[in-house]
């Protein structure tokens, strides 16, 4: 883990996040402190089964996370909802005071994103059939089908944009579209926009006008493939370092000024 990744997870939301999670453990196992508040200052039983549940659910969930802060997300949301209900198993007072802690914490203190600068072109209807169809084939594309409405796609735009800012080139390029919002295109490239979903976002590479693969890939009876929407994931399997290295040896030839063109008839 990188330097920056070690002081990101020093952010407020992060820091908020691991009292939240850890603060049901840490009451009862504090002195003085947990005979105020409860009866009994050791975990019964049920709270041992409870523990036991989630970490197994943070294993399940997380086997194939490579993002540490999708495994963190992961690991806080599955402790804070045992330690609600752990909360509400001892005083009912007590869970709706945590509940409101979690929902400032939601408001106030959301998770950091990406707020650098991007190279996305956002397309509307058709003119990504245009620009695919019409458009200069030496331009490659990576486009992203997406819905507003889905936390896949939110959590993932700061990804997508990042990604566009280091890879973009002037014949390598980077798209999105809302697939929700025009289903003729969501229909054309076969991109399922229903609430189940599981193609949300989708990711496309197009060279010479064609498609030429797709994250997450889809299997001949519809079923999207599990694919996680990680920085490093996205690089590998979309080779974004191949098709820009590619993209990098084979650049588009500059345009010459109309002030280098009246220079070149003079001479002439």
């Amino acid at each position: 883990m990188a330097i920056k990744d070690v002081l990101h997870i020093f952010h407020p939301h992060f820091l908020m996040n691991f009292m939240l999670a850890s603060c049901f453990f840490v009451l009862k196992s504090t002195p003085g402190i947990c005979d105020q508040l409860f009866e009994d200052c050791h975990l019964e039983i049920q709270e041992y089964e409870m523990v036991t549940f989630l970490g197994c659910m943070i294993v399940i969930k997380n086997r194939k996370t490579s993002n540490y802060q999708s495994y963190l997300s992961t690991v806080f949301m599955f402790a804070k909802a045992i330690s609600l209900v752990m909360f509400v198993r001892q005083n009912p007072l007590y869970g709706v005071i945590y509940g409101l802690l979690i929902l400032f914490h939601l408001a106030f203190l959301p998770e950091p994103t990406y707020s650098g600068p991007e190279e996305v072109k956002y397309f509307k209807g058709p003119h990504l059939d245009e620009e695919l169809e019409n458009g200069d084939k030496r331009i490659s594309w990576i486009i992203e089908f997406y819905a507003a409405w889905a936390p896949p796609c939110v959590n993932f735009a700061p990804v997508f944009s990042e990604l566009s800012h280091k890879y973009t080139l002037d014949n390598f390029k980077f798209g999105k579209i809302d697939a929700s919002a025009y289903p003729k295109v969501a229909e054309k490239y076969k991109i399922d926009v229903s609430a189940w979903s599981k193609q949300l976002p989708t990711l496309v590479l197009f060279m010479n006008g064609k498609e030429k693969f797709r994250r997450p890939i889809v299997d001949k009876k519809g079923r999207a493939m599990r694919f996680g929407y990680s920085k490093e994931q996205v690089i590998k399997e979309m080779q974004l370092n191949e098709v820009f290295n590619e993209c990098k040896k084979n650049p588009l030839p500059k345009k010459k000024s109309k002030k280098g063109l009246e220079e070149k008839d003079k001479t002439e």
